[in-house]
């Protein structure tokens, strides 16, 4: 017969043991855990390692689009920085992405055609001594044509108007041809910022080009690459921005499971469209 004291201690052994099984394997089971979230968190990195876009160095066929690319990495950053702090409404970045192409537009058409008009100088009649020969016709009202006007200087007797401060031509520039009523102010504004901040870069690199194809190219690729890189910001957005939600629609929402009263319409806030 079994001694009572021997077989408490038995059944308290046996205790312990089972106890210390399950220390061993919780252990166990925390470092399989540890050593699994490593592996996937090795894995996943690798994984983006692959999927991240490398930079292409290699010089393209076109001149033109190798000074685009110097181009885009001066500008693109200071582009990506003022579009993602427009974030009231969507209307604010539509706004500053079609001023500041529009700008752009603007911007490089006088470039061109200023490179397209003819170099040659109008060839001029040399008098006696090499000086050149000017027909004036005394007591007349028209000027010869060779005449620059800088206004009177005073000769008139009229007293000089002061004339009124000049309109920032910057703004002009960019928003010349646009329809002001139809686009967001502060998208506006953030573009005006942009553009003093960006246009000497491009102005810079445009004007190294000679060849029209380059020029062509570079003009129509730094507008579709704005827009491009426009769509890069826009999915950054929309997933960076947490779902916007309030308590009680939490609250509303964890109680879905019980039926709820459709609310009275004096509880209805106006909602306006952003």
């Amino acid at each position: 017969m079994i001694d009572r004291n021997e077989f408490i201690e038995e059944q308290l052994l046996r205790e312990n043991i089972r106890k210390a099984i399950k220390i061993v394997k919780s252990k166990k089971e925390k470092i399989a855990l540890q050593e699994d979230q490593m592996l996937r968190s090795v894995v996943r990195k690798m994984l983006m390692e692959e999927k991240t876009p490398v930079a292409d160095e290699t010089p393209h066929e076109k001149t033109g689009i190798n000074y685009l690319r110097t181009t885009l990495k001066k500008i693109v950053p200071t582009i990506k920085d003022a579009y993602l702090s427009l974030t009231t409404s969507e209307d604010q970045r539509k706004s500053y992405i079609a001023h500041l192409v529009n700008g752009i537009d603007n911007l490089l058409a006088p470039i061109e055609m200023n490179a397209d008009a003819p170099n040659q100088a109008p060839e001029v009649a040399l008098g006696e001594g090499g000086l050149e020969e000017v027909e004036v016709s005394v007591g007349g009202s028209e000027e010869p044509e060779e005449f620059i006007d800088i206004g009177d200087m005073g000769l008139s007797g009229e007293e000089e108007v002061e004339e009124e401060e000049p309109e920032d031509q910057d703004l002009m520039t960019m928003t010349t041809g646009m329809n002001g009523d139809d686009h967001d102010e502060t998208g506006r504004n953030a573009a005006l910022a942009t553009f003093k901040q960006i246009q000497g870069n491009i102005v810079d690199d445009f004007e190294q080009l000679a060849a029209d194809e380059d020029k062509e190219l570079y003009h129509d690729y730094l507008k579709t690459n704005i827009l491009l890189w426009r769509d890069k910001f826009e999915d950054s957005l929309s997933q960076d921005m947490p779902e916007p939600t309030t308590p009680e629609y939490e609250a509303e929402v964890g109680g879905a499971s019980r039926e709820v009263p459709e609310p009275m319409e004096e509880e209805l806030f106006e909602i306006v469209d952003m």
